[in-house]
């Protein structure tokens, strides 16, 4: 009989962070990588080349940023991604936290959240505490980079399936977003099947993910002390964002005369 497992709590990323890479096979990230270090080099004004991954999972952006010349930290809330990420990225500095919980303060030069995950801080109020914490980890004249997306676009996109097949199994991975169309919660449903000769397995997982407008996104940018630039979802070029797309990468710095504290 086929086995269902369903997972509500973050334990589908336990279960299952020995096949995370092989879901995300399509996943650029070296393309990823080397638009992060083009934004660094046309907007960061902090001297060093220290880099924060938020929501790093298995480490794949810290190991290319290491290779590009940056010294690697990685954030991550799942303890069993984090293992995986200190295999494939030794040098890496590692934290355990949610991303609305990080304390560093002027450490870091570059922050990227990729895969837009920045979205799982959630409610609309631990959004903005990421944002606030990134800020004070941030020298002067450091750089946050990370993908969004538009809860009313978010109703028009396609769900994403991805196959890979094992020597002893069929692994099949689709995920979608869902948008009720008012409020702030944004839900990203997960599906993932593992089929061999003797056995089937099925995790169902649900996250509760923040809705935001991309205005929404650069406001609370600004409110928290940053200077914005908005840019359109293209890791091939630095074009800046015409209001027109539903998905779109900010590039928020932090003025090279902040040196306040938030808190």
């Amino acid at each position: 009989m086929p086995a269902t497992v369903k997972s509500n709590d973050g334990n589908l990323y336990t279960d299952l962070a020995d096949y995370y890479d092989q879901f995300c096979a399509e996943v650029d990230y070296a393309g990823q990588c080397a638009f992060a270090v083009r934004v660094f080099d046309a907007f960061a004004q902090s001297g060093g080349r220290d880099y924060l991954d938020l929501a790093c999972g298995t480490g794949p952006h810290l190991q290319e940023m290491t290779r590009l010349g940056f010294v690697p930290t990685g954030l991550d809330n799942s303890a069993a991604m984090l293992a995986q990420a200190q295999v494939r990225c030794p040098q890496a500095n590692l934290l355990l936290c949610d991303l609305a919980a990080f304390e560093q303060v002027y450490r870091f030069d570059l922050i990227s959240c990729f895969l837009y995950s920045i979205h799982y801080s959630h409610p609309l109020n631990n959004f903005a505490e990421t944002l606030r914490r990134a800020f004070c980890a941030l020298k002067p004249g450091g750089v946050l980079v990370f993908n969004t997306v538009d809860a009313n676009g978010a109703r028009q996109q396609r769900k994403v399936v991805t196959q890979v097949q094992q020597a002893d199994a069929l692994l099949r991975f689709e995920s979608g977003w869902y948008y009720r169309g008012q409020g702030e919660v944004l839900d990203l449903r997960l599906s993932i099947t593992r089929e061999s000769a003797d056995n089937t397995q099925t995790w169902h997982d649900h996250h509760t993910m923040t809705a935001t407008t991309l205005p929404q996104v650069r406001d609370l940018l600004l409110a928290t002390g940053f200077e914005v630039t908005m840019l359109e979802h293209d890791y091939d070029r630095l074009a800046p964002w015409t209001g027109d797309s539903y998905n779109a990468i900010a590039v928020a710095c932090k003025p090279t005369a902040a040196h306040q504290q938030l808190y």
